[in-house]
């Protein structure tokens, strides 16, 4: 198991376990490039692509060009920045990989689902099975003990049940939807992908790591930064996405249904910021090179 160095009150080195071959995480660095690549193949055959294909008459805000958009402008930087600074040492970087790699999971999903069947098909399972495995492998790396000493100021009760009540939101919202859609065959073709991605994938995550993080147990540290990134993510992904659709011949969007997503995501992004300064001072690092 890898995890970053610590200095002990005296300044001397604290052991620390390191991969087998002195090489850590080379493999998700290069299955991350995939997925990155993945996202750039995948966005710009939909924007290149005309004003109603690859989409057809999908009326789903997240299968759509602006969808498209929004993963090329927003998903691949914030997927690319924490790759970069976990491989300068950066223990923030190495936590918040993992969920951005997990919201390129959960984008994905929608694709494979509400896209019309094509030679995309195969990019968007890529994706979504890459990321999976990835996030996987990522986490099974981090000493979980580690982070939650590291972060053990933070008041954890109260960010997990931050969590836990965006996720029941979540829930609320995504059961009020279903259920206006039911009998109504364009309303369950355009509720369904999404839908589908949320009930299965997304929220119950939130859901669990929010409860792991309440009861101060390790893995919930470790998973934290990266669910609040998701969370602020899908918010901002949704009203960028739903604004170039709206401009376009896209799926169009209330206004108040983007405005709830972005005040999830600001409360999100803001939960981050706060969890993450509540580090101690001495910020770990670790040399995956060693």
């Amino acid at each position: 198991m890898w995890v970053p160095s610590e200095t002990n009150q005296e300044g001397g080195q604290l052991m620390t376990q390191r991969p087998p071959n002195g090489r850590a995480l080379t493999a998700a660095y290069a299955a991350s490039l995939l997925v990155g690549i993945g996202i750039v193949a995948a966005s710009a055959s939909g924007l290149a692509s005309g004003v109603d294909a690859p989409y057809g008459d999908s009326s789903l805000v997240l299968v759509s060009r602006g969808a498209d958009a929004a993963n090329l402008v927003f998903v691949l930087p914030i997927l690319l920045g924490p790759m970069w600074l976990a491989q300068r040492g950066s223990l923030t970087g190495l936590l918040l990989w993992p969920g951005a790699l997990f919201y390129t999971l959960y984008a994905y999903v929608p694709y494979l689902i509400g896209a019309p069947f094509s030679g995309l098909f195969f990019v968007h399972v890529a994706l979504v099975t890459i990321s999976a495995f990835t996030v996987i492998g990522l986490v099974a790396t981090i000493d979980a003990e580690t982070v939650r000493r590291r972060w053990a100021a933070a008041p954890a009760r109260a960010m997990g049940a931050a969590l836990v009540v965006i996720a029941i939101a979540a829930y609320v919202g995504l059961t009020i939807t279903a259920i206006g859609a039911f009998g109504d065959p364009a309303g369950e073709a355009a509720t369904r992908p999404l839908a589908v991605a949320d009930w299965a994938l997304g929220t119950p995550v939130l859901l669990v790591g929010g409860a792991l993080l309440w009861r101060r147990l390790p893995l919930g540290y470790v998973a934290a930064p990266g669910l609040f990134l998701v969370s602020g993510l899908g918010g901002v992904v949704f009203v960028a996405a739903a604004a170039v659709d709206n401009l376009g011949s896209g799926p169009q969007t209330e206004a108040a249904v983007t405005a709830v997503h972005l005040v999830i995501s600001l409360v999100s992004l803001a939960l981050l910021a706060f969890f993450l300064a509540r580090a101690r001072p001495s910020a770990p690092r670790f040399d995956d090179r060693r």
